[in-house]
């Protein structure tokens, strides 16, 4: 009631469905656009909503954003359409074109229930109704990580966290694997590299903004690395507590030396 104070953020994480562009058939564009075609982000972050703190859909950059994707431009990327008969029929075709229509993999994914467990059910449902029959891998953290690091893996769900929002942070999960220690696709994209440098030069918001679609409808269309649905942070707190301030990241405002209750 009137006794708390109730804040809410798209937040500075999102989730990120990674494939091994080293292992077979995942080198192949065809089947990482098909998984991703065959997910309804929109259906899907209105449903896991309710049972998650995930809610947002978004592409490589934070929903609210201003340098982020409008859902106009997202319903214009493979995979984030809201036709999804049309999307998923698309996905089937480029699954049989690639040689693989009854393709079978194993989810690499954290043993941590909120948000991985829900999301990772999630999609393993949405691709089953593309006929892809997917074994859910959940690991203890230090295993997770070794996993995705090492490359022993075949798909997994990675994630993609900031301190704030700014490209030249957010983007280096989709750079190629020789400029970023975090692209666990092990994937090298020289588009990718080459628009990352153009973004960081540009000389006005609206230049930036221009590459950055650019950029992110390369990485959405190569499908290494995309995202599935961001998070949400919702953050109760007493109506006494004063100096705290709101962010769209969990790893900011974490000193309380300003905080105080005032009776």
């Amino acid at each position: 009631g009137d006794k708390v104070n109730v804040y809410e953020s798209p937040w500075s994480c999102a989730l990120v469905v990674t494939h091994n562009t080293e292992k077979k058939p995942f080198d192949d564009a065809r089947v990482r656009r098909a998984l991703s075609l065959a997910v309804d982000r929109w259906g899907g972050a209105e449903a896991l909503s309710k049972i998650a703190l995930v809610r947002s859909v978004g592409g490589v950059l934070r929903p609210g954003y201003e340098l982020a994707a409008t859902e106009a431009e997202l319903t214009s990327y493979p995979g984030f359409s809201k036709d999804m008969k049309k999307s998923r029929e698309e996905a089937k075709r480029l699954l049989k074109e690639a040689g693989v229509p009854n393709l079978k993999f194993k989810f690499t994914n954290r043993n941590v229930p909120m948000p991985y467990t829900p999301v990772g059910v999630f999609l393993i449902d949405q691709w089953r109704q593309i006929g892809v029959t997917v074994e859910h891998e959940q690991l203890e953290t230090k295993l997770y990580q070794a996993a995705l690091r090492g490359g022993n893996f075949e798909v997994g769900l990675d994630f993609n966290c900031d301190f704030m929002d700014e490209p030249n942070l957010q983007l280096q999960k989709y750079l190629s694997s020789d400029k970023s220690t975090i692209n666990y696709s092990r994937s090298k994209d020289r588009t990718l590299d080459g628009l990352f440098d153009k973004q960081v030069g540009a000389t006005s918001t609206a230049e930036r903004r221009k590459i950055l679609r650019e950029f992110e409808k390369h990485a959405m269309e190569e499908a290494y690395s995309v995202p599935t649905i961001w998070w949400h942070r919702i953050i109760v707190t007493w109506k006494q507590l004063k100096g705290w301030h709101m962010s769209p990241s969990h790893y900011l405002n974490q000193d309380l030396t300003d905080v105080w209750l005032d009776q």
